[in-house]
């Protein structure tokens, strides 16, 4: 599948589980009388966040972080998408940056 695809399939998901969410909490609140004023406030809110986390989530599990090797330091990169020529270029960078560098 191409990027394209899958970007469409996690924006098309991640929509379905924020929507499913946001009923799910709308139809719980007017169960208890809830003006619908509140209950759309509330729906929106679950929507969003379900969406923003399932985003979230979707990148963390398709990108590839690179630390400095160094404890005590705290460099961090993350990158999605990444050749093996690219990926031992930012393996070689988190090692030598230059924060880490001026410290020594």
């Amino acid at each position: 599948m191409s990027r394209t695809t899958v970007s469409r399939l996690v924006v098309t998901v991640s929509a379905v589980l924020g929507v499913a969410n946001a009923v799910s909490i709308g139809t719980k609140l007017a169960a208890y009388g809830v003006p619908l004023s509140l209950i759309v406030a509330c729906a929106l809110a679950c929507l969003a966040t379900t969406v923003w986390v399932v985003e979230l989530l979707i990148k963390a599990f398709a990108s590839t972080t690179y630390r400095c090797p160094d404890p005590a330091c705290d460099f961090t990169v993350r990158i999605r998408h990444v050749d093996a020529a690219e990926n031992r270029r930012w393996q070689e960078t988190a090692a030598e940056h230059p924060a880490h560098l001026y410290r020594h």
